[in-house]
């Protein structure tokens, strides 16, 4: 499909061939090239090790500037001389750059992972592998980032597709906008003697300053708030691709100002190193902070080919900054599942002759991927036909996302099995369950080896409070939900908390059913119920949480509860305040005051013990030795001293812990009478949680209040 404007005066060779009409384009900018090095070599460290290089994620925006900047000058240039844009042109050419890498990454990583991938990752794999085929892998991501029950899963090989799958989206849209400007061009000529090219210019530059406000404005907004949906975003990252954007209609190739244009060129590198290193997962992220690596780029690129004293040329135009340049695409793309099948494999982080070894396959197989597939697509007579280059690309990526589905296939009759083991034992979990406590804690008892729910499928066994009643940290606040007697209530519960709490819920609401009592959840994910900010390093979620808490206690104050229930994550840590010894115990004390206080009945439970962290690999590769699987009790209930402290400081608050339901004197296990404890390291499976029905009916008050 190729846009043009309705014209009788010929507009060829009219249009500037960069933003400078006196300058002709200049094919190939070492210093982009540099860029690419620079950007990937980042990301590839910070992958590695994250300490070494915390911020060096910001590698990826620098890609997004480079993206938009080529694409831009692509598109501009053709409209300004043609009067119009070829979209199956465009996206052909698109196909060709990216595609035939991407699809050979992925079924590379495919075949590894149908030798390596333990049973429990396949649900999230074959998903993630999906996506990322449909080049959408940043809303999976998303998806996954607020539903904090996956907030834990370790990294998929596929995971670093969500930036290509940002790009891709953009050069969808990016090109129709191209082409309203080319439509609105079209009408202003209608009037003109001579068609201007500048008008042109001029109506793209609003139209990608509009993009790019309104993307700036939105991502420093989400990012702030702690949106876990801001990082993957492609409504928050489109500012990053429109700067590169409006950088191609502004900048001009020129030999002048030489002093100048080294300085910016040198500015730029330094901004974006400094960025890598002062950065961290702790940073909103993007938003204001993202204004260093994006500036950065766009003052490399504007400061062009530099020359004389000062010049970054003697570097850029080295012959490895070059090479990494050329391979930087196929490069991103197998460094991240080298760094994932090393972890799997070995278990282990990487020691120096492992990082070696790890940089030294990565390069590897990018020469490898750019030599024998990008290359050779790219400059192949075959695939220069458009029309057959798009079909060629939809083909291609029908058949790996078939190939996607061959992960889940691969355990299919284990996965049967385990089904069938589990609804062998339904119905009969709380028996079990009890004369399991009864005899030590074993895994199976009479002699049946299986368990409930199927370790494979354990990640959804959360439980219905764990939908749509828990809000996400970013204070997008959930509204309550409520349970039980609704109209006429003897009595009325808060379930108030984290995604534990959520879990908790679950026997509160079973106790206030039988009770006819009402029940009303406040959940956050990842936010404990608390008067004070969590810890600043974690992950930016601190001001979501603090005003969802701030929400909440005013809800209750409405609500007037008759008794409160609550629990969190207990290895959760706070700021704190002045001189206090266990940070995080009086913002707690003094939420459960302000409730007692007005007369409120609270009941806080102690954190359910925390698993291994493999425990779901551990528990589908020993699903007839689950006992392997279990953690030291030691371990298991380490870094619990914050409710103590706090519970000194609020007396009338009633604290129970339920860790012998979970342990024996010396080890947690992963598996009790059939049942599947955890459905991760720290959630309880909905399941398990179930049997302590009995547990909460001693626990909570028969009289509420």
């Amino acid at each position: 499909m190729t846009v043009t404007t309705s014209t009788s005066t010929p507009v060829a060779d009219q249009g500037p061939q960069t933003a400078s009409s006196s300058t002709p384009a200049r094919k190939f900018r070492s210093e982009v090239q540099a860029l690419r090095a620079l950007a990937v070599l980042l990301v590839l460290v910070y992958h590695i090790d994250p300490e070494v290089l915390p911020g060096g994620y910001i590698g990826v925006d620098v890609f997004f500037v480079i993206s938009g900047f080529l694409i831009t000058g692509h598109l501009w240039r053709e409209a300004s001389r043609t009067g119009g844009v070829s979209l199956k042109k465009f996206w052909a050419a698109r196909a060709r750059r990216i595609l035939p890498a991407s699809i050979v990454t992925t079924v590379g990583t495919i075949a590894v992972a149908l030798v390596l991938l333990p049973r429990s990752l396949v649900e999230t794999w074959w998903q993630q592998a999906l996506a990322s085929v449909l080049y959408v892998e940043n809303w999976a991501l998303a998806r996954d980032a607020v539903d904090y029950q996956a907030a834990s899963s370790a990294p998929t090989a596929f995971q670093h597709f969500w930036s290509l799958g940002v790009e891709e989206q953009f050069y969808l849209v990016w090109p129709l906008l191209v082409v309203l400007a080319v439509v609105l061009w079209g009408r202003a000529r209608r009037v003109a003697a001579q068609p201007d090219p500048q008008v042109l210019r001029g109506l793209l530059l609003v139209l990608f300053s509009l993009v790019a406000v309104a993307s700036f404005v939105w991502g420093v907004r989400q990012s702030m708030a702690g949106d876990p949906v801001a990082y993957y975003s492609t409504l928050t990252r489109m500012w990053e691709l429109a700067a590169g954007g409006i950088l191609a209609l502004v900048v001009r190739d020129t030999t002048r100002f030489a002093p100048l244009r080294n300085t910016l060129a040198i500015f730029g590198v330094a901004t974006i190193v400094v960025a890598a290193c002062v950065l961290d997962g702790g940073t909103p992220f993007p938003g204001t902070a993202a204004l260093l690596p994006t500036l950065g780029a766009c003052a490399v690129i504007a400061a062009g080919r530099t020359v004389g004293p000062g010049s970054m040329r003697a570097i850029f135009e080295t012959w490895a900054v070059q090479r990494v340049g050329d391979i930087s695409y196929s490069l991103y793309l197998w460094h991240f599942p080298v760094i994932v099948f090393f972890g799997i494999h070995t278990g282990r982080d990487p020691g120096v002759t492992d990082v070696l070894a790890i940089v030294a396959v990565s390069f590897a197989l990018a020469v490898a991927s750019y030599t024998l597939v990008e290359q050779p697509v790219r400059t192949s007579q075959w695939f220069r036909a458009d029309g057959r280059m798009l079909l060629a690309a939809l083909l291609a990526m029908v058949l790996t996302a078939g190939i996607a589905l061959t992960l889940p296939l691969r355990d299919r009759a284990t996965n049967e099995q385990w089904d069938q083991n589990a609804s062998m034992i339904s119905g009969q979990e709380a028996e079990r369950v009890q004369e399991a406590l009864r005899t030590g804690y074993v895994p199976f008892v009479d002699g049946d080896t299986a368990m409930k729910p199927n370790p494979l499928k354990a990640g959804f066994d959360k439980g219905d409070t764990l939908g749509s009643c828990l809000g996400s940290a970013a204070g997008a606040y959930a509204e309550p939900c409520e349970y039980g007697e609704t109209e006429n209530p003897k009595a009325t519960v808060a379930v108030v908390g984290d995604s534990h709490a959520g879990v908790l819920a679950g026997p509160v609401v079973t106790v206030a059913k039988e009770r006819g009592w009402r029940v009303v959840t406040y959940l956050h994910g990842s936010c404990p119920y608390t008067a004070d900010r969590r810890d600043s390093g974690d992950q930016g979620l601190i001001d979501g949480c603090y005003e969802s808490n701030q929400r909440t206690r005013e809800d209750l104050r409405e609500l007037d509860p008759d008794l409160v229930v609550t629990t969190y994550l207990e290895r959760t840590t706070f700021e704190g305040r002045p001189e206090e010894q266990e940070p995080g115990a009086a913002g707690l004390a003094e939420v459960w005051n302000e409730l007692t206080d007005r007369g409120t009945r609270v009941v806080v439970v102690r954190d359910n013990p925390l698993a291994r962290s493999d425990v779901m690999e551990c528990v589908s590769d020993n699903y007839e030795n689950p006992e392997k699987c279990g953690r030291p009790r030691a371990e298991a209930l380490a870094g619990r001293d914050v409710v103590p402290a706090a519970a000194e400081l609020a007396p009338q608050a009633e604290v129970v812990d339920l860790s012998e339901r979970f342990c024996d004197d010396t080890v947690c296990p992963a598996v009790i009478g059939n049942v599947l404890v955890y459905r991760d390291d720290h959630h309880v499976t909905r399941t398990y949680m179930a049997q302590l029905a009995d547990d909460m009916r001693e626990i909570l008050p028969k009289q509420a209040r």
